[in-house]
């Protein structure tokens, strides 16, 4: 017999948690299970249930997508479709399912990739004079059972899928009404504490590229990236074209991240990387000069290059990832490579606190093939300030004579 479990802990509002062999959902009637099978017998099933035993069914097969409800012996269908978009897509293409039940709201949600609004592609909503039994026992829903596949990679959020937390993260000084109204950032306060601690380590004013011993940096970098010959330019011919950029580490890799946590990236004009992730890392990114256009993907998948979304950050702005949210994405300098200006970010990364495992490396895709980046380092930073700042030294005498 299957047996059931409660999440490990209470979930915030950007945290999901792993179980198996089923789960319970914190909070009757509201929540979001995700899975991602390697094989699928013929149908995944998500199967939601109340201690009463009435069930709510979701059902995703090669030919045929259903939601149907069960209440004693009567079983009534919710949903049935075969749009191509709806169904399996097992061996071809491995990507996380999700169900959102969403009691207060009325509302079943579906989707696959991140368990986002984006991504959603179906809608089922109720009303309060339906006649469908689902309305009577909807806010009993607790148990939850995967069939079809083993139950790896299976997660569960406390909160159905409703608003998408925004991929900039402001401080609390800055939240307005406007701000919350329109959802178009994610308050600190709000993120995992994972990532409260990120955003408290690189988000402040003192991480800065231009510093006071030495306000040309960024000038200087310039200068290195395109003069033939200087240290920036030489070892960016050494580098797969896939990996056009530089990463400078800062600190030493302390057993709680993929590498060395904090990263400074240099990002010349019209590079960037290959589609990655971050091996469930949380990760919060901050611009230091420059832009980076940041876009999101579905799904680790050579059959999946287009992205679902993107955005551009400019200096000073900061954004963030999670097992759950944009986690795989592909980073690059949006200026034109003639004449453009690189851009510099700061990475820092940290496994959640419930990560037994430690996934050490980066995957990426690359000549249709998903490959494993183990996180290097071309630099450390003092040590590439100290060459810059002499290399600069030398470039300025040389200007003035």
């Amino acid at each position: 017999m299957t047996s059931l479990q409660a999440p490990k802990q209470r979930v915030s509002l950007h945290y999901a948690v792993a179980t198996d062999n089923g789960a319970v959902l914190p909070i009757k009637g509201q929540g979001t299970v995700s899975i991602k099978p390697d094989v699928v017998d013929d149908t995944l099933r998500f199967v939601f249930t109340t201690e009463e035993g009435s069930a709510l069914e979701v059902a995703i097969s090669r030919t045929r997508f259903s939601i149907d409800c069960r209440t004693g012996s009567d079983l009534t269908n919710l949903v049935t479709s075969e749009d191509e978009k709806l169904l399996l897509t097992l061996p071809e293409l491995r990507q996380p399912y999700w169900v959102s039940i969403d009691s207060n709201n009325m509302r079943i949600r579906y989707g696959k990739g991140e368990m986002l609004r984006h991504l959603m592609l179906l809608e089922f909503q109720w009303d309060t004079e339906s006649t469908y039994a689902l309305k009577d026992f909807s806010k009993d829903l607790r148990h939850v059972d995967i069939k079809g596949t083993v139950k790896d990679h299976l997660r569960v959020m406390q909160i159905p899928v409703t608003l998408d937390p925004p991929p900039t993260v402001i401080p609390t000084s800055a939240i307005t009404m406007e701000v919350i109204a329109g959802n178009s950032a994610s308050v600190v306060n709000d993120l995992s504490p994972v990532c409260q601690r990120l955003y408290a380590n690189v988000a402040g004013p003192g991480i800065t590229l231009n510093s006071p011993d030495f306000p040309e940096f960024a000038q200087a970098i310039q200068y290195s990236i395109v003069t033939e010959g200087a240290l920036c330019y030489d070892k960016l011919q050494e580098k797969n074209k896939e990996f056009g950029y530089l990463r400078i580490t800062l600190d030493t890799n302390m057993g709680d991240s993929p590498g060395q946590p904090y990263v400074l990236e240099i990002w010349p004009a019209g590079n960037g990387s290959p589609i990655h992730d971050h091996g469930k890392a949380c990760a919060v990114i901050k611009v230091l000069h420059g832009q980076i256009q940041v876009s999101w993907f579905s799904s680790l998948s050579p059959k999946l290059l287009t992205p679902w979304g993107s955005m551009i950050a400019h200096a000073g702005d900061v954004t963030f990832l999670t097992p759950d949210y944009y986690q795989i994405h592909q980073l690059k300098n949006p200026s034109p490579k003639a004449g453009g200006d690189f851009c510099a970010t700061i990475q820092c990364y940290r496994y959640p606190d419930d990560d037994e495992a430690h996934y050490e490396y980066f995957d990426y895709i690359e000549n249709g093939q998903i490959e494993h980046f183990s996180p290097d380092s071309d630099w450390e930073y003092l040590d590439f300030k100290k060459k810059i700042r002499e290399e600069w030294g030398k470039a300025m005498e040389t200007a003035a004579k």
